[in-house]
């Protein structure tokens, strides 16, 4: 397992858990000192839109950067919060290490990265890792419980504070940390 320490991952128990909500907090806080770059992940192949800038067209993955801050697109979101540039890759898991790889290529060396991919952490040991549950959300994904112990903060976005997580989080030398 690769270690990426500019690395910051989200993962959710389920869709519509808060993944966007907390990256986009996330952003805006410490883009006011940092280049953070987003990047959202998805298994799921929807093709590039107007706001969608095409880096890499491939049968098995597509990098897209996002360019507009007025679409409802989790990516729009992201760079509307801040981030200094925001990507978007499809990709099925079996080609994600593959993407992940040309995605690090793309982007400038050493930025801080906030990722929304619950599948790239079977790959990447990132410098902190996050799992954001929902209390309405009944149908857990049994595949992010297995990561539960290797999570630094399990965030009830239903329950607790996202600014709360602030108080913990950094970036020390282009490197996210977590201190509970």
């Amino acid at each position: 397992m690769k270690n990426i320490y500019n690395l910051l991952i989200i993962a959710g128990t389920g869709r519509n858990t808060g993944k966007t909500t907390l990256a986009c907090s996330i952003i805006k806080k410490f883009s006011q000192n940092n280049q953070v770059v987003g990047l959202k992940i998805s298994p799921h192949f929807h093709g590039g839109t107007d706001s969608l800038n095409t880096i890499i067209a491939d049968d098995n993955f597509n990098i897209y950067e996002e360019t507009s801050i007025t679409s409802r697109k989790d990516s729009s979101l992201m760079l509307k919060a801040g981030a200094a540039k925001v990507f978007y890759i499809e990709v099925l898991d079996e080609y994600l290490k593959t993407a992940f790889e040309q995605f690090m290529n793309i982007i400038p060396e050493k930025h801080p990265i906030i990722c929304e991919s619950p599948a790239l952490r079977n790959y990447i040991q990132p410098g902190t890792f996050f799992i954001v549950d929902n209390e309405n959300n009944k149908n857990k994904k049994a595949k992010i419980l297995k990561w539960k112990k290797a999570a630094d903060k399990w965030i009830d976005i239903g329950k607790e504070d996202i600014n709360s997580i602030f108080e913990n989080l950094m970036i020390e030398n282009n490197k996210w940390k977590y201190q509970s």
